[in-house]
């Protein structure tokens, strides 16, 4: 995996080296409110992270991370992930800005240099979303690249230890690379 830069960012890949920084992102309470976290302890967390294959590319199967930092900043501002399938040629993203830095654009600058990665790198025809649908801010950045929001998933997730449902959305490689160059990126998205 490579370090990817857009504009304003730097999108690190998680490896054993950094997992710690991830893993002391993820204990952040708030970072639970819409999504099922992780309850492993650092070591453990890092020994995941082992696992996880190396490089994006097509064909390529499991789950990928990268932490975003703005380009100068040391601390980082949140992290995006993309999980790909090994029964078809698909992948998932999660994405979460810490608090202090929402509201600012980052999520949607990260998640779109994401896309880029996903359909271009790894060869994927599509990429799915899932979203509680009380996380307007999270449907928004979906909305704003493109995705297109699908079924509400009944028990779709869980979040706290509790089921819950959610919105899938989803874009296609497709629809990616004929609306990719028109979506604009406001410095307040």
């Amino acid at each position: 995996m490579k370090v990817i830069r857009t504009q304003r960012l730097r999108l690190v890949p998680v490896t054993t080296q950094n997992a710690a920084v991830l893993w002391r992102l993820l204990q952040a309470p708030d970072l639970r409110m819409f999504q099922d976290l992780p309850n492993l302890s650092a070591g453990a967390f890092r020994a995941m992270v082992g696992t996880r294959p190396k490089r994006l590319r097509p064909g390529a199967v499991g789950r990928f991370e990268w932490l975003v930092y703005l380009h100068r900043m040391r601390r980082p501002a949140g992290w995006v992930s993309l999980r790909l399938s090994e029964r078809d040629d698909a992948g998932e993203i999660g994405y979460t800005i810490v608090r202090e830095l929402r509201n600012r654009g980052f999520a949607t600058e990260a998640v779109r240099a994401l896309l880029e990665e996903a359909f271009l790198r790894g060869k994927v025809n599509r990429v799915s979303a899932y979203c509680v649908p009380g996380n307007r801010p999270s449907r928004n950045v979906l909305d704003r690249l493109g995705f297109r929001e699908g079924a509400l998933v009944h028990n779709g997730a869980s979040v706290a230890g509790e089921a819950v449902d959610v919105l899938h959305h989803v874009i296609s490689r497709r629809d990616w690379t004929q609306s990719a160059k028109a979506i604009e990126i406001p410095a307040s998205a």
